[in-house]
This record gives C-alpha cells, sequence and structure tokens, in this order.
C-alpha cells in the first residue's frame, strides 16, 4: 500500500508497537508524526526520514490539540491515526 501524500498520527510512537508502526507507516511513504511522552522522545533520539517525534501526553487535550496543529501547520493531510499509548498509573 503506497501512503504518499498522506500523514498519520501514531501515539506511543517512541518505542516498543508504537514505534514499529510508527517505522512500517513511514517505509509506506506516510508523513509520520508520533506523540509520546517528553522523555520518551528525548530518549528516543533521531528518528529515521519520514518520522516526527512530538512531545504531547495524550491523557492531556491541550498537549494533542498543539500537536494537531503542528500537523496542520506543516501541511500534512492527516489520513490516519494508530493509538498504541500504554496508560498505567
Amino acid at each position: 500500500m503506497d501512503l504518499s501524500g498522506t500523514a498519520a498520527l501514531v501515539t506511543g510512537a517512541a518505542s516498543g508497537l508504537g514505534a514499529a508502526t510508527a517505522a512500517a507507516l513511514a517505509a509506506r511513504g506516510a508523513a509520520v508524526y508520533g506523540l509520546d511522552l517528553e522523555k520518551a522522545v528525548t530518549a528516543a533520539g533521531p528518528q529515521p526520514d519520514g518520522i516526527t517525534l512530538l512531545a504531547a501526553d495524550v491523557t492531556e487535550e491541550e498537549p494533542v490539540r498543539r500537536a494537531l496543529a503542528r500537523i496542520e501547520t506543516d501541511g500534512a493531510e492527516l489520513r490516519l491515526a494508530v493509538n498504541c499509548a500504554g496508560i498505567a498509573p
């Protein structure tokens, strides 16, 4: 499947299943915006082409709104969303 010209939002994208999902989507041409906690984004380091990690706690509305605004500012057409964030106490 060719995803060129589309954008994907992946939560929990700094590691594990979220990172693997982000990589798979980017490999198919999507511009991937990955959301994760700030410390996870920092620990993940540089990302391959096609993946932009954004620090956002998905349990809070405002950081998610800022991330969505960034995607819109970049002119990306958001067509996919994948929730891989693990929420724990």
